[in-house]
């Protein structure tokens, strides 16, 4: 794994624990604080898999199949969703604001993205479900 990367899943980790402190701080709701559990440690481990081939090689295609549910719920909630939907009432930020803290967490995020269609293409692509 390159060191950008290894960097990159640091800041990962530092972003998941204060994500969940502010979730504790503002009593977000329970189904949207274990979804932020989840979706994190699998984004995690998804770029730990790509970079490992002996553990990619075990895998099949529906080990795949949570990263399109995490893009689903991220893209709703990142672009249709309010945060009134996650039960949250951030006092002192504007809706802009707001609308802005979502962008960057979605371009924070990217690179993990990424890196997931990326195993998934390559799983794809080795258990010859699409011939490249």
């Amino acid at each position: 794994m390159p060191v950008f990367m290894k960097l990159y899943m640091m800041l990962f980790i530092v972003l998941l624990v204060s994500n969940l402190i502010f979730h504790f701080k503002y009593k977000m709701k329970l189904v949207f604080f274990a979804y932020e559990i989840f979706s994190a440690i699998y984004m995690i481990l998804v770029m730990i898999v790509y970079w490992n081939p002996l553990i990619m090689e075990k895998l099949n295609i529906i080990s795949i199949m949570p990263l399109i549910f995490i893009l689903a719920v991220d893209i709703y909630f990142s672009m249709w969703g309010k945060v009134e939907d996650l039960g949250l009432k951030i006092p002192g930020l504007s809706v802009h604001e707001q609308e802005t803290a979502k962008v960057i967490s979605i371009l924070f995020t990217s690179p993990a993205y990424i890196v997931g269609l990326l195993l998934a293409f390559e799983l794809a692509s080795t258990q010859k479900i699409f011939t490249f």
